[in-house]
């Protein structure tokens, strides 16, 4: 049976404080099994977004930073994740802190982390990325204090402060962050993975995965 990610601590219009889970197999029991849903071609098939993904209604309008022309008002992410970015960008709005959310850069999306071959947390829609465009992976960016502690106090990691080349302060995401190598090691047992459609192919039986 699946576990909730949310708990609710008080009256249950409070924005929900987030339990991140630890290691790749409470992720899979939190959120679901997405190597069961992944084809012979490394393509995720439609189940997993048809079963596990919603919509999530935004209180205010995100640029989008592909295409800062649009804007939205909703996003995908993980079923179980709405209430929860509902919450947190709610906060914000509270806080009167909108300008300083200057564009959204996705939520869920398939594919692998940027510094390598390991699954990101995009890919369970549990992870989200704010302001590309001035903090880019790798760099110390320049991230508004203040959302920082709004994503914080309702239990998301910032990649901010993740070491070395992993540093990504446009993330805030719902896992901690393991930093053991050996606490790394899971069995995504993957024959073939296909990055996103391109021809690069990588044969492994099994595929680290971190977060």
């Amino acid at each position: 049976m699946e576990k909730p990610p949310v708990k609710m601590d008080g009256a249950p219009n409070t924005n929900p404080v987030l339990v991140a889970p630890h290691g790749i197999e409470e992720i899979v029991s939190v959120f679901g099994d997405i190597r069961g849903h992944i084809g012979p071609d490394g393509k995720l098939a439609a189940s997993w977004q048809m079963n596990y993904l919603a919509r999530a209604t935004l209180p205010f309008p995100l640029r989008l930073a592909w295409d800062p022309s649009r804007t939205i008002t909703q996003m995908t992410c993980h079923r179980r994740m709405t209430l929860a970015f509902t919450g947190v960008f709610r906060m914000v709005q509270e806080r009167g802190l909108q300008t300083s959310v200057t564009s959204f850069g996705g939520c869920f999306a398939f594919r692998p982390q940027r510094t390598g071959y390991k699954l990101s947390a995009h890919s369970w829609g549990i992870a989200i990325d704010l302001n590309s465009e001035s903090n880019p992976q790798g760099s110390a960016g320049v991230m508004d204090a203040r959302v920082i502690d709004i994503f914080r106090s309702a239990g998301f990691q910032w990649g901010g402060e993740w070491k070395g080349d992993a540093c990504d302060p446009m993330s805030f995401s719902v896992l901690h962050r393991i930093l053991k190598r050996a606490a790394l090691r899971c069995a995504l047992h993957l024959t073939t993975f296909e990055l996103m459609g391109s021809r690069q192919r990588l044969r492994l039986g099994f595929l680290k995965t971190s977060f």
